[in-house]
């Protein structure tokens, strides 16, 4: 994975991230934990990281679920 901002000083981090549902209706869903790897430019700080596809199926299940399609109803 190469940063996008066209620096070169940029250096790789674990991380993990609790993702939450968009609005009021994503409190009643459980989050997403990720662990990637972040790549950070040490310049201006523009990160990018991937969610792997376990991670990646929750999100889209979430979204597409009966209940989240009649909330946002």
């Amino acid at each position: 994975m190469k940063n996008t901002c066209g620096h070169n000083n940029e250096r790789q981090f674990p991380a993990e991230i609790n993702i939450h549902f968009p609005g009021m209706e994503g409190l009643e869903k459980p989050s997403v934990w990720a662990f990637p790897r972040l790549l950070v430019c040490l310049d201006c700080g523009l990160t990018q990281f991937q969610i792997a596809e376990t991670q990646l199926r929750q999100l889209t299940e979430g979204e597409s679920s009966p209940r989240a399609k009649s909330i946002a109803a």
